[in-house]
Formats: C-alpha cells, sequence, structure tokens
C-alpha cells in the first residue's frame, strides 16, 4: 500500500506540472489531465478560487481561439515602408567581427558618401544601407560585389515580399577572365558554357585587353563558401585539349590552402586542396584589374589623340595652298615695307631741301682739314711755344 500510494503521488506531481505548463501557456486556470482525475488529485488556482472560470463553457464547445492577433491598417506602415524601399541589404563575407561604426566609416569613403547614408544590423549579421537618392542605390548595385577591409560585402535589393532570411547572400557576381583559349574557340558561346559550370552566368563579353589581345570575360555567380578554381581543362577530338587558366577581377582575400575567400592561411581550418580536387592557387588568380584599366585609358588616349593629329595635319593639297598664301602674303608685306620707307624718305627730303647747300659746305669743310696736305700747313704754320718753339727758331 505504502508503495501504491507513492506511486500515486509521484504520477500526481508529474501530472501536475504538466497542468501547469498548459496553465502558464493557455489558460489561467489549472487543466487536470484525465489521469489525474483517476487518482483523485484535483486542484485549483487561487485566481479561481470563489469564482466560476469563464472560458469553462467555450472549452467545452471548441478549442480557444489564440489571443493578441492584431491585424494592422497599411496607413501605419506607409512611413517604413518609404523609408525601406531607400534603402538596400548586404552581408560582409568574413568570419572577424566588424562593428557597423567602422562599416559606417569605411563605407561613406568607399561609395563617395551617399546623401543620408546610415546603417543598422538586423539578423544573421545582414546590414540594412539606407540612403536618400535612387541614384545612389542603383551605383552601388551595379559594384556588387564591394571590397570592405578585403572582404567581399555582397549587395542585394531590399523588397517588401521578399524574407530577409531567405536572401541569398552565398553567391557573389564576378568577373572571371579566360586566358589560353585558341584563336577560334574565343567566342561568346565558349565562355557562357565555361561560366554554367562554376555558376550562373550573367554575361560573356568579347574584351580587347591593352596591346591588342583579345579575350573572353564571363560574369559569373560563384559560391562563396566553396574553394574557387584555378582554371579548367578544355578540349576535344580536334583541337586536343588546353589549359584555360581564370584569373578573377576584385577578388579580396583568399585563403590559398582551402581556396575559401575571408580568411588567411594562418586561420584556415578547413581540408587542404589536393591535386586531385582541383589545381593549386596562388596570387596569379588575381587580375590586376586597375593596372589593367589604366592602360586600356593610356591606349584609348593614344587612339584618340592620333585622330586629332590626323585632323589636324593638312593635306598636300591643303599645304600647298597654305604655302601660296603665306607667299601672297609675305610678298603684300614687303611692298607695304618699301612704300613705307620710299614716303619716309621722300618726307625727309623735302624737310631738309633748305638745309642740304649748308650740309654740303660742312661736309667739305671737314674734309679739307682732315686731309694731309691741310695737316702739314696748319703744323708748319702753327706759333709753337715754349722750348719747341727755342728748338724751331734757326740759330
Amino acid at each position: 500500500m505504502e508503495k501504491q500510494s507513492a506511486h500515486q503521488i509521484q504520477h500526481a506531481d508529474q501530472n501536475h506540472h504538466i497542468a501547469i505548463i498548459t496553465n502558464n501557456y493557455q489558460t489561467p486556470s489549472i487543466t487536470i489531465p484525465a489521469s489525474a482525475n483517476n487518482t483523485g488529485y484535483q486542484q485549483q488556482s487561487p485566481q479561481s478560487q470563489g469564482r466560476a472560470n469563464p472560458n469553462t463553457a467555450n472549452n467545452q464547445n471548441g478549442p480557444q481561439r489564440s489571443p493578441g492577433f492584431f491585424v494592422y491598417p497599411e496607413r501605419i506602415v506607409n512611413e517604413g515602408v518609404s523609408a525601406c524601399k531607400k534603402s538596400l541589404l548586404g552581408k560582409i563575407i568574413t568570419t572577424k567581427t566588424v562593428h557597423v561604426s567602422s562599416i559606417q566609416m569605411g563605407l561613406e569613403s568607399i561609395w563617395g558618401s551617399p546623401p543620408g547614408l546610415k546603417i543598422q544590423e538586423i539578423e544573421g549579421k545582414i546590414l540594412q544601407f539606407f540612403m536618400d537618392e535612387a541614384m545612389d542605390q542603383e551605383r552601388i548595385l551595379l559594384g556588387n560585389p564591394w571590397i570592405f577591409r578585403n572582404s567581399w560585402l555582397i549587395i542585394q535589393p531590399w523588397d517588401r515580399n521578399t524574407d530577409i532570411t531567405s536572401l541569398d547572400f552565398d553567391h557573389a557576381p564576378i568577373w572571371i577572365q579566360l586566358w589560353g583559349l585558341p584563336p577560334h574557340c574565343e567566342t561568346k558561346q565558349m565562355g557562357e558554357s565555361i561560366g554554367a559550370l562554376l555558376g550562373k552566368v550573367e554575361a560573356s563579353e568579347m574584351y580587347e585587353y591593352p596591346g591588342k589581345k583579345m579575350i573572353i570575360k564571363i560574369k559569373v555567380a560563384i559560391h562563396v563558401q566553396q574553394p574557387i578554381a584555378a582554371g579548367i581543362l578544355i578540349g576535344n577530338a580536334n583541337d586536343g585539349t588546353s589549359w584555360i587558366d581564370f584569373h578573377y577581377e576584385k577578388l579580396p582575400q583568399v585563403c590559398f590552402k582551402c581556396g575559401i575567400v575571408g580568411h588567411v592561411d594562418k586561420l584556415c581550418h578547413n581540408p587542404l586542396l589536393t591535386m586531385e580536387n582541383s589545381a593549386p592557387i596562388g596570387p596569379w588568380i588575381r587580375s590586376n584589374h586597375m593596372m589593367e584599366q589604366m592602360a586600356a585609358m593610356k591606349v584609348q588616349d593614344e587612339k584618340e589623340a592620333a585622330e586629332q593629329l590626323k585632323k589636324a595635319t593638312p593635306t598636300r593639297a591643303e599645304h600647298q595652298n597654305a604655302t601660296s598664301n603665306a607667299e601672297y602674303n609675305s610678298q603684300q608685306r614687303n611692298r607695304s615695307t618699301n612704300e613705307t620707307h620710299k614716303g619716309s624718305s621722300s618726307r625727309i627730303t623735302m624737310e631738309d631741301r633748305e638745309q642740304l647747300p649748308l650740309i654740303t659746305q660742312a661736309k667739305r669743310q671737314r674734309m679739307e682739314i682732315t686731309s694731309p696736305t691741310n695737316m702739314e700747313f696748319t703744323r708748319e704754320g702753327k706759333q709753337m711755344a715754349g722750348p719747341a718753339r727755342q728748338a724751331s727758331q734757326p740759330q
């Protein structure tokens, strides 16, 4: 009997525990299961003592409706919807902890300080970027993905009908250059076929590399949590095989041990790449995109300068016409100069016509004085003074 009563008490305690959990979730009264009624254990909460339970009738008729449901009108969320329409969502692919304040300061310089930029952190390390201008949103979306502190920042547009947690931040659309294709294989269709092996292909373009080199560039959304490929081996029965190198543009920090972005070799805990899985990777997989753009701009500037020089250089007929015009202008200038000299000479003659006899007489006298005969005559006829006179007098 003692064992049975102890069992009944223990069973009643278990049911009492279950009843308390049910009480906390649904109603303020304690609901005793049917098994507890068999033991004779019944109890009511202090709140229900001395008064009838108002939910008894409802519980007998059917299940109780969940309380606290509120259907809100659209007008009270219009302001929030308008603000979110001018926002973007993003996530930084990194294992490091990054604070919102540092992100704010860094992105202001990277994005050119868009007006009204404000950043809020949402669940799952997802960030929401608010800004005033729709043009800034479009510009930032076109530059996706961005590199922030040597890590990818993947951007997605905000959509009211899309759950934030379901957005895809695991794929980054980046440009990949294909090097080593045979000349007859450099087609857009070849780029699309190779890109489909890596992920979703968004574009395939022919690109004139600086130095008159044509290559294929593909824009592929690659998975950021999988190792990136160093290249691929292609071929067929007619051409044999060819190794194609992948050069990635806007590639952030990459672990060369596991091939995954977001961390360095020293902090890697992933399995190492093997030759069986893929080719080894290294710094050569990076495309120096900025240097390539500068070289392309230099080539474009040289082309424009050559075209301007070609336009500025006259043809043979234009050169002959220009030479003839120059000679004619020179003759006209010489003729004008001679007429000016003649006019000035005639004016001088007319002005000095009355003084001409005096000038002629003065010149004649000057010539007579400076002649040798007149100089001797003057020396002989001159009266000397002092010792010289005494020496010249006859003894």
